[in-house]
């Protein structure tokens, strides 16, 4: 496991599993940073290891937002976006990044401080407005 430098960002890592055919079937979750564990209450040695339809299935209340996301998570592909993760009351900009050796990775960057300062500014402005007019 690595280190990542924030409290509630964090990362997992993926390999492919290509099929005899050399089609794409499913990612293996092959390691995480070591601040998973703290910001979504998951052991890392309850998903490590495992197929990540497996760990979509298993988990009723979407922890870390991966079932929005596994549609996402194509080959070779890059996409980034930002979602609200309600069973952690958080917003990530999360990241997917996949390169040409079939790995996977996923950055997760906690954005809820931004996404705070911004409605609160947003409503103070709009307080203002309507004072104003």
């Amino acid at each position: 496991m690595m280190e990542y430098p924030s409290k509630y960002d964090f990362f997992l890592s993926f390999k492919a599993l290509i099929n005899d055919d050399g089609h794409f079937v499913d990612y293996i979750l092959v390691s995480l940073s070591d601040n998973f564990q703290n910001a979504t209450n998951i052991k890392a040695e309850r998903i490590l290891g495992r197929k990540i339809s497996e760990i979509v299935l298993e988990y009723e209340n979407d922890v870390f937002g991966i079932k929005d996301i596994y549609y996402n998570m194509i080959p070779k592909t890059r996409r980034k976006f930002e979602k609200h993760i309600y069973e952690l009351d958080r917003w990530y900009s999360i990241n997917i990044f996949s390169d040409d050796r079939d790995y996977l990775i996923l950055f997760y960057n906690d954005i809820s401080r931004i996404k705070k300062t911004n409605k609160t500014t947003y409503e103070h402005r709009g307080q203002s407005f309507i004072r104003n007019f």
